[in-house]
């Protein structure tokens, strides 16, 4: 995706008591989003700035239509209207809707199609609003679909704890019978926040794997004081993504009796089958620091690449979109090219390079994997590197890039 020099550029404010007034009184006091264009294209920006306001996670969705079935086979419009449509159910379902939009995250296919998407979502909402958007080229557990997405968003209050919803839109993954599928959303409160790292696991049959990687993310939240009810989101990079409804049928296990958190699937290219990362809520009682910690599991060395925990307890996260090279050149010179992008945006947004809490690398090439390795160092303070999961995919934001990334932040209090 090209960018453009950000001098200039508008900062788009939508007020959750303003523009949204529908949802506004329901909203978190002092609650806001931010959109930063600087210089993306038309219905996107480079970083959403979100305050003090409850947010929904869903779950990864596909083109389904109420009875399960694929909708538009073989036709990338037909499909990203339905994908759109199930998206506007499922936020409706937790007080919001596409006009409240922070992240989307793009699984498809194709450029073109995860380029139709966008189009259509461009057509459904107003101008002012602009999501982050990071684009992954996959192959997907639903056969025939050409792409799926999962999205964050501003909702309404639903309470001190996670709420976790289902809405009317078909197309979960198969269960045992008489169990209850992953949810279709999670309501995160308003307030803090914890990131864990990706675990990969390696086992015998890819549910084995899985096991292996629960258990260590199980074990790591018991040590910051959280269980399985303060999940929001479940991401899993797997191979092949086939495996999809072993690897939930494996998730669920740890939500007996309940539904479990919405659950994400990317087929990842790697030598073990699956790594696991999630998204859990920090309560407020949770012992104080600062706005940003970084957490240690017991087992664990730190390392000055990734912090296995990111703990955030900031009014204000900074939501930056799949970024790519904008240059020619050598993978290390379009490496550091990306993350001279990430630094600007981090300046506009009011965050800086020492606040970054998540960081998703996406590669589809070895020596972009080699790169990102290299040059990482020259920009993170070793002691202070974000939560982060590197994967290898099949292709990445940007025809003709073989990186993308994404970033979470969090406001540098004056």
């Amino acid at each position: 995706m090209t960018r453009r020099a950000m001098a200039g550029a508008a900062l788009l404010t939508l007020s959750v008591f303003g523009a949204a007034a529908a949802w506004g009184a329901e909203g978190a006091a002092g609650a806001s989003i931010r959109y930063l264009p600087l210089g993306a294209p038309a219905g996107l920006s480079q970083a959403v700035v979100v305050e003090r306001a409850p947010l929904v996670f869903t779950r990864q969705l596909f083109p389904t239509d109420s009875d399960g079935s694929l909708v538009g086979e073989g036709s990338a419009e037909k499909q990203s209207e339905q994908l759109l449509t199930n998206l506007e159910t499922v936020l409706g379902a937790a007080g919001s809707g596409l006009d409240k939009l922070v992240r989307l995250h793009i699984y498809a296919l194709s450029h073109e199609t995860a380029g139709c998407v966008v189009e259509q979502l461009r057509g459904r909402v107003d101008p002012a609003v602009r999501p982050a958007v990071t684009i992954v080229l996959t192959p997907l557990p639903h056969r025939k679909a050409l792409a799926a997405v999962d999205a964050i968003a501003l909702a309404a209050d639903k309470g001190p704890a996670v709420a976790l919803l289902k809405s009317r839109v078909a197309g979960d993954f198969p269960v045992a019978p008489g169990e209850q599928p992953c949810a279709d959303a999670a309501v995160l409160p308003p307030g803090s926040v914890a990131y864990l790292s990706g675990v990969p696991a390696a086992g015998g049959l890819t549910t084995s794997a899985v096991e292996n990687a629960l258990a260590v993310l199980s074990q790591t939240l018991a040590q910051l004081g959280l269980s399985p009810a303060d999940v929001v989101q479940i991401k899993v990079f797997l191979s092949p993504a086939s495996s999809a409804d072993a690897v939930l049928r494996e998730i669920k296990k740890v939500f007996p009796n309940r539904l479990a958190p919405p659950v994400v699937f990317v087929e990842w290219i790697a030598s073990v089958p699956v790594e696991i990362e999630l998204v859990a809520q920090l309560p407020p009682e949770a012992k104080p620091g600062g706005h940003l910690e970084y957490f240690t599991p017991e087992g664990f060395r730190p390392s000055p690449g990734f912090s296995r925990v990111a703990l955030v307890r900031a009014p204000r996260q900074v939501f930056i979109a799949g970024l790519s090279p904008r240059i020619e050149g050598t993978i290390g010179a379009q490496t550091r090219d990306v993350f001279r992008q990430l630094q600007e945006i981090l300046t506009a947004a009011g965050s800086d390079m020492g606040h970054l809490a998540k960081a998703t690398y996406y590669v589809s090439a070895d020596n972009a994997g080699h790169a990102l390795n290299k040059v990482r160092p020259e920009f993170f303070d070793p002691a202070r590197p974000p939560a982060a999961s590197k994967v290898t995919v099949h292709g990445v934001g940007q025809a003709g890039r073989t990186i993308t990334m994404d970033m979470i932040a969090v406001g540098v209090e004056k």
